[in-house]
């Protein structure tokens, strides 16, 4: 089965853009092994860019406002309730968060030169910056994730606001099973009386597709492209799709 999410407006593409970022870092921790810290160094880099924009706090603050908003409106239930008191301690932690701003890091020589270096067209290569090259020897592996452990933990509190948004976001879908014309290609209503961010599609591995989604305020169009040849497909494809609403 081949799972596809797809963001409906721009603020909800640059959270799950956010949330892949920490991920992925979070999944190269976990999976260390030779060379790692030099996707771990670009990672970081990359959170610190995104992450300590003060916008970003101001927006997913807002949005963890309107949910907890909506969310008091609806039936109580042990798991609304509950969900609400996480996002409503998730915003208190995000609010008191000290985000380091920029990705200047001052006296810290050696991860300044890194970063400058990952400015540059061939990235972080070890041939040009001999320290950190002592640094890959020296330090072990425990201690190498420790260290970009300790680093990131600054920023945790976005990834934490964001991971409990986005949860409760997908939580909303019910997938459904649908069907294309003969053009391979959907239009789907959008509900108006929610506020669609976040679609979801599976689609059985024997098709070999993939989706490409238009959207406006009232409608969704999906159109199945192949993979093996790039061309729209011409024909009938049966899959799932959800919509977040919320």
């Amino acid at each position: 089965m081949y799972k596809f999410e797809l963001p409906l407006n721009e603020r909800t593409k640059r959270i799950i853009s956010i949330e892949e970022i920490f991920t992925r870092f979070d999944n190269q921790i976990s999976l260390f092994g030779p060379f790692s810290e030099f996707t771990c160094f670009s990672l970081f880099f990359n959170i610190c860019t995104v992450a300590s924009r003060s916008d970003i706090k101001i927006e997913i603050t807002q949005e963890l406002n309107k949910l907890i908003a909506k969310k008091t409106l609806i039936k109580k239930t042990k798991k609304n309730s509950d969900q609400i008191n996480k996002l409503i301690t998730t915003r208190k932690v995000l609010l008191k968060a000290n985000i380091p701003q920029g990705s200047f890091f001052g006296d810290d020589q050696f991860l300044q030169e890194i970063r400058t270096a990952s400015l540059t067209p061939t990235g972080i290569v070890g041939i040009d910056l001999p320290r950190l090259q002592q640094w890959s020897q020296k330090v072990n592996a425990k201690n190498k994730k420790k260290y970009f452990k300790e680093k990131i933990a600054p920023y945790r509190p976005i990834f934490t606001a964001i991971t409990d948004y986005l949860t409760i976001l997908r939580d909303s879908i019910t997938l459904k099973n649908m069907s294309t014309n003969d053009d391979g290609l959907l239009s789907y209503p959008l509900n108006t009386l929610h506020k669609n961010d976040l679609v979801q599609i599976q689609i059985a591995n024997k098709f070999n597709v993939y989706p490409n989604l238009t959207s406006n305020k009232y409608l969704i169009n999906v159109q199945f492209n192949s993979f093996a040849r790039k061309i729209r497909v011409k024909k009938t494809v049966q899959f799932k799709l959800g919509i977040s609403q919320q």
